[in-house]
């Protein structure tokens, strides 16, 4: 499969089987979260690999809009080290303080990563967004350190719920030189 047919095929699962990932399959996910580009090489990330129900349903309770989503049987923390962000080589910061922008769009495709990798093997995903006091509390990430984005993994229930996948039409998305101008 080509990366656009993949592209096309990961979507967001929201009702997932007890099935579990196996040790071989999320250590292939990790990899392709590693690999995933960062601002000047700095990897600003650390990943936690959660397995325990009790710890998942903890997470699952502080994530926006969770109620939408059953709970997985796995998830991956993506964490975003501070002190990564704050190396006195990082040039990508020019006026803003560490630890913002640059360093939070690294992590997010690093996830992004992992869920097209996990759509390739066959593995279901979600994106979470959690609330920082409570899932840095659960999983006892420093003060300075942020956790923007949890990815749930598992198998999709049969007849579960599908969204209808619908894209705005390319010419609508796209401008050139300026906002509003035809490209397409």
């Amino acid at each position: 499969m080509n990366f656009l047919e993949l592209a096309k095929k990961r979507k967001t699962t929201f009702e997932f089987s007890d099935k579990i990932v196996s040790d071989k399959n999320i250590y292939l996910l990790l990899e392709a979260a590693r690999w995933a580009p960062s601002c000047a090489n700095i990897q600003p990330w650390h990943f936690i690999v959660v397995k325990n129900k009790k710890q998942i349903d903890k997470l699952m309770k502080t994530v926006n809009y969770g109620f939408f989503h059953e709970t997985p049987p796995q998830l991956i923390a993506c964490v975003l080290l501070n002190e990564r962000c704050a190396e006195p080589n990082h040039s990508c910061f020019r006026g803003i303080k560490p630890a913002t922008h640059d360093s939070f769009m690294c992590v997010g495709i690093a996830a992004a990563q992992i869920c097209l990798e996990a759509e390739d093997l066959g593995i279901s995903s979600c994106l979470l967004t959690p609330k920082q006091k409570e899932s840095k509390k659960i999983l006892k990430i420093g003060k300075k350190d942020v956790v923007p984005l949890l990815v749930g993994l598992g198998y999709e229930k049969k007849n579960t719920f599908k969204r209808k996948r619908e894209r705005i039409d390319l010419k609508k998305l796209v401008s050139k030189e300026y906002f509003g101008e035809r490209y397409l």
